[in-house]
């Protein structure tokens, strides 16, 4: 349940930060005081009674909020996983990821 807990308060952390919103003005949508968010970010505290209201301040479903797989995959994963997977793109999707990835480097 620990590592549930931290895995579930990171993700919040990151939707939450995709979507350029600090934590008091997350808590305030959810109607939490912003310690609590704190502590769920934190993985200290499950998020039970207030889990549907976050997912929808950050416009996802509560499947979306538990998707962790990006977070536990080792950065050797990641490559592996892109590398093995471009001949199955076309050229739009490969442009696509060219001017993403070149955009951030």
């Amino acid at each position: 349940m620990k590592e549930l807990k931290y895995l579930l308060g990171k993700r919040i952390k990151e939707l939450r930060n995709k979507r350029g919103l600090s934590q008091q003005e997350l808590s305030e949508m959810v109607n939490i005081d912003q310690r609590s968010l704190s502590s769920i970010e934190c993985g200290n505290t499950f998020p039970s009674k207030h889990l549907v209201l976050i997912a929808n301040a950050l416009e996802v479903s509560v499947q979306d909020l538990f998707d962790f797989e990006h977070i536990t995959k080792t950065e050797n994963d990641m490559k592996k996983f892109i590398i093995s997977n471009l001949d199955k793109l076309n050229i739009s999707d490969i442009r696509t990821i060219y001017l993403l990835i070149k955009s951030i480097i």
